[in-house]
């Protein structure tokens, strides 16, 4: 015989609506301790709720689709993870895309998602948003996550990094180490999270008189072969005539500084007394380069909660206004910048 929620409500002590408020995810908050019971109750009995069924009879599946551009940047690979979590801990299951940045691949994920009756969507791109304004019969729940277009926020809930602010504070360590000639390897344009940044580093070199023009800026894919090509150009033998070479570099991505590394190494240049570096992302991967990266690390736990926070309101309720919500991060030090491991403040200057 087939266990039910009634059999797990009697195991745990409880009424079956406090069962069933477990399993959802609400709609009413249950008490830690009656929680550990319930859970208790489903693993010992093996209980398996009939998702089929609960979809047919509200209208719900409690899957939500998640579009990524690539799990080969350690930062989206993260993202993800977090997703899975979170939204497991809610009661809902994810289906995940890749979409490495394809517009073709970007719309088919949307209709296959839409054709799956998935709840609501995630997205780390402002194009997969118009992708599914364009795609979609019905209104889809939507949240954009990181890669957020200004322009968008006005239909659709939003979680993202002040990039500008925090590109201003990576760069404002290096000024701290005494440098100025401080180079941007930055993301693909024209992505906003890849112009946000470079806005950080020009605004912050600025206010120190050191040269922002375009020519200490090279862009690159997120990925580690762009940072290695994007070095080259700045550091190699074909860097740009009548501009000196730069003594530090901001490098936008984890993923782009671990090419960038790797073309220092190439180039006989030592990582920080040639070439100081300070990356974003703040990835696990980060402290296990060599030499360990300084980075800023995005708030990723923060993010993924309050995104999926954002949306399971949006599901609930349609009607309501979009939120936004924009979070710091902080300054991880490692010794690319030349601060002493552990030591977290400039050790040498030029």
């Amino acid at each position: 015989m087939a266990v039910t929620r009634a059999d797990v409500a009697r195991r745990a002590g409880v009424s079956p609506a406090l069962v069933s408020y477990v399993i959802n995810g609400g709609p009413r908050p249950v008490s830690e301790q009656a929680r550990r019971r319930i859970e208790a109750a489903i693993e010992a009995l093996g209980y398996r709720p009939n998702a089929i069924a609960s979809a047919l009879r509200g209208g719900m599946t409690r899957t939500i689709g998640l579009l990524i551009p690539s799990p080969a940047n350690p930062f989206f690979a993260e993202m993800a993870e977090g997703f899975v979590v979170e939204l497991s801990r809610r009661g809902n299951t994810l289906s995940i895309g890749i979409t490495d940045d394809n517009p073709d691949r970007e719309a088919l994920y949307v209709r296959s998602f839409i054709d799956r009756r998935v709840d609501g969507l995630v997205t780390a791109s402002s194009r997969v948003a118009r992708t599914v304004e364009r795609t979609a019969t019905d209104t889809l729940p939507m949240v954009v996550v990181d890669r957020v277009e200004e322009r968008l926020t006005e239909r659709l809930s939003s979680v993202h990094m002040d990039n500008p602010r925090m590109a201003m504070l990576a760069v404002e360590h290096l000024q701290a180490h005494g440098h100025t000639r401080i180079g941007c390897i930055a993301g693909p344009w024209p992505l906003v999270v890849s112009d946000d940044r470079v806005a950080g580093w020009r605004a912050q070199q600025q206010q120190v008189g050191a040269d922002a023009g375009d020519a200490w800026v090279e862009h690159a894919e997120f990925t580690a072969a762009g940072g290695r090509d994007a070095a080259y150009a700045m550091l190699g033998p074909r860097a740009r005539r009548g501009r000196q070479r730069p003594t530090a570099l901001l490098v936008t991505s984890d993923v782009q500084a671990i090419g960038v590394l790797t073309a220092c190494a190439e180039l006989g240049l030592r990582v920080p007394d040639d070439v100081a570096i300070v990356a974003v992302d703040g990835t696990a991967a980060a402290r296990y380069t060599q030499p360990p990266l300084t980075t800023i690390r995005q708030p990723l736990t923060e993010m993924v909660r309050t995104a999926v926070g954002h949306l399971l309101d949006t599901i609930a309720d349609p009607s309501s206004e979009p939120a936004h919500t924009v979070l710091e991060g902080n300054l991880v030090i490692g010794s690319s910048c030349g601060c002493a491991v552990g030591g977290g403040q400039p050790s040498s200057s030029r």
